[in-house]
Formats: structure tokens, sequence, C-alpha cells
């Protein structure tokens, strides 16, 4: 009875279309504004493709095993190289080193950046030894309203003497905290959201921090919103210099149209390695590091608690060859 039921050509049709429109969506979102945020789940929805071909092959429907295969096959193709990394060189480099023995202290020590937002908080104590045991540098933090950043002070001055807030009711309060000197810390917007802005000294360099938060894409008028708060980014950081770690909620995939322009118009690299989820199966990666060609990224993982699987993301970060030799020339 079934394997007639799968025979019928509607059923075919069906998984066809479904198939079809589910890489469209994840492939070409801006032809369907109105559902574009399905880009967002293109991991899971090639999974599904993939165990839909299972459960066909199991059946005997090489048609409709063939379909979900493809589908699964084009839109693992499309996360493959929609996300610009430097992976590869990253693999490389951790192999160079394991087979040339570098000994401890032999390298200057990483730069180690956290971001976190305050609503991944589900226990203060949990976080507050999540974050002082992760040893990162510098703390950003989203969503900062003013009793948070009272507590923020209260917990973290002691490790992180240098800091700079600028809360709100909203969602759009950030923070950054700091073991070193924070220099020439400023703000600026698009429209009403601001963006933090701050630099500090690391191995005789100034690099530079910059720290968005954009609206989240639940519809047409907010993605447009969050396309022209990346553009207006861009044209800030796009002729900077000196080494640039951006960093936040940015509330796109690292594959999306949007994150991919504003990595090409800015020059800058993603941290996240493929398209490596938050933490939870069916999580999406929104929160990113992006780092210039200056820096080189080491490390980077999911900051966890023991109440939550995604408390944040942190990474690691060296100055590159070219920095150190500007650096050597400067001098």
């Amino acid at each position: 009875m079934l394997q007639k039921l799968l025979s019928h050509p509607f059923v075919h049709l069906s998984v066809i279309s479904f198939v079809a429109l589910g890489v469209i969506v994840c492939v070409f979102p801006h032809f369907f504004s109105s559902i574009s945020w399905g880009v967002n789940y293109a991991v899971q929805i090639m999974l599904l493709y993939l165990a839909g071909g299972l459960v066909f092959l199991f059946l005997k429907q090489p048609r409709l095993t063939f379909v979900c295969f493809a589908g699964s096959a084009v839109l693992c193709f499309f996360l493959k190289y929609s996300v610009k990394s430097d992976h590869i060189e990253r693999w490389r480099q951790t192999v160079i080193k394991k087979r040339t023995n570098t000994t401890p202290g032999e390298e200057e020590a990483p730069l180690k950046l956290a971001h976190l937002n305050i609503t991944n908080i589900a226990s203060p104590d949990d976080a507050l030894l999540t974050i002082k045991g992760s040893n990162a540098d510098v703390l950003s933090i989203h969503e900062v309203t003013p009793d948070w950043d009272q507590w923020l002070i209260d917990s973290l001055s002691s490790l992180y003497p240098h800091h700079h807030s600028l809360v709100d009711i909203g969602i759009y309060g950030m923070a950054i905290f700091s073991r070193f000197e924070l220099e020439h810390t400023d703000t600026f917007y698009y429209q009403d959201i601001p963006n933090l802005r701050s630099c500090l000294k690391f191995n005789g360099r100034s690099i530079c921090l910059v720290s968005i938060h954009t609206e989240p894409a639940l519809n047409s008028y907010s993605l447009r919103r969050l396309q022209e708060h990346l553009s207006a980014a861009s044209e800030e950081l796009r002729h900077m210099e000196m080494p640039l770690l951006v960093f936040g909620d940015f509330n796109a995939v690292a594959w999306s149209s949007e994150i991919q322009l504003f990595m090409d118009n800015t020059g800058l690299m993603e941290s996240r390695t493929g398209f490596m989820t938050s933490g939870l199966p069916l999580s999406i990666p929104l929160d990113h590091i992006f780092y210039s060609r200056h820096l080189r990224c080491d490390d980077f993982t999911i900051l966890r608690s023991p109440t939550v699987r995604h408390l944040g993301i942190i990474g690691s970060y060296q100055l590159n060859q070219l920095s150190q030799n500007a650096r050597k020339t400067s001098q």
C-alpha cells in the first residue's frame, strides 16, 4: 500500500516541488523577501533532505531518493562555497607548529576575545565562572541594560579594569571590558542604532575593536534595515588600515548574501570555520567575530556554561607576519 502511494505522480511532484523550493529559498532568498529568513536554516534543510533520501532509498523509491540527495548536495556545495574563511590555512599552520615542536612561550600569547549576549545568561554565577575560566582578554557584551551594566562592573572590574558601556533599555545596549587600556573610544550610528568602536595596544600595535548589533530580520522591512546597517558599517570600516576585530550579533548567518557582501566590502575574514552551529542541533549561528588581514585566527569555539550550551563565542588572534614586519619597520 505504501509503495503504491509513493509511486503516485502527485507524491513525486510534491516532493520535487518541496525540495526545489527549499533549494531556491536558500540559494536565492531575495526572490522570496517575505521568507528570506529561510536561508538561516540551510544546514537543517540540507540534513532534512539527506535523511529523506535515506528513507526513500530504504523504501526503494529511486526517483525520490535521487531528488532528495540532489537537493542535499546542492545545499552542501552552496554552504561550502558561500563561507569565506581561512580555515585551510589555519589547519596548515597548526600542522606546521606540531611538526616543528614549537615550545610554549616561544610564540607571543594570543589576544583572546569573547562575545556574548546577556539574554543567553541563565545563571549569572555560572556565566561569571565561565567568563573567568575563558581567560579572555577582551569581553564584548550585548543587550546591556542599566541594571546589568552595574552587575557587570561590580563582577568584572577586578579582572577587566578598562571598560566602556552604552546602556539601553531595549536590545542595543553594549559594553566592552578589557584587560588592556582602551583608547579612542567612540560611537558611530546607523539611524538610531549605535556601534561601539575602541582601540587597544597589543604587542606594540594598535588593534581596533568594533561592536555591532543589527536589527533582527523578521520581515522585508527589517531585512532592508539590516542590509543598510551593514552597508553603513562597511563604509566606516573599509578604509581602515590598522588591525581590526569586528564582533557582535549580526542576525545573519555566514552564508547569507548580507554577510558575504559585508565581508567583500570590508575585506574581513570569518572566524567561524565552515558553517559550525551555535552549539545546539537546530540553532543558527547569528553571532560572529570578523578579523582583518593583519591578524591570524588561531582558535574559535563556542563559549558554554554549565547551564547554557551557547553563552557566546570566543576566538584567539595573533598579529600575522605582515603586521609583525610592519611593526619592525616602524620601529
